[in-house]
């Protein structure tokens, strides 16, 4: 795997793992969070399991979420009906060719 790939936006994590994007948001969200989640987040960021940046004067956090983090939260990808394992590598329909 390519070190790239262990990194990921919100969207494609949650999409991934087949899960919703608001129910990973419930993991990065600080307001929606009891004071042990808060404590679990800030040792992800402190160990570069997730980052965000935040402008200045920005309002809104980008996020970046690594295949570790998504294990330590979500356990294995679910694969969705319309998501293939080929060698390892997840993929859609579309990303598999043929040979005719």
């Amino acid at each position: 795997m390519k070190e790239i790939e262990k990194y990921m936006t919100p969207a494609e994590a949650s999409y991934k793992w087949g899960i919703k994007r608001a129910t990973l948001k419930n993991k990065i969200s600080p307001s929606t969070l009891n004071e042990e989640q808060k404590e679990e987040l800030h040792k992800m960021i402190e160990e570069g399991l997730i980052k965000f940046f935040l402008a200045p004067n920005g309002t809104r956090k980008e996020w970046i979420i690594s295949r570790d983090a998504m294990f330590v939260w979500f356990g294995e990808p679910r694969i969705s009906k319309n998501l293939f394992r080929i060698y390892g590598i997840i993929c859609t329909k579309k990303d598999i060719f043929y040979d005719t």
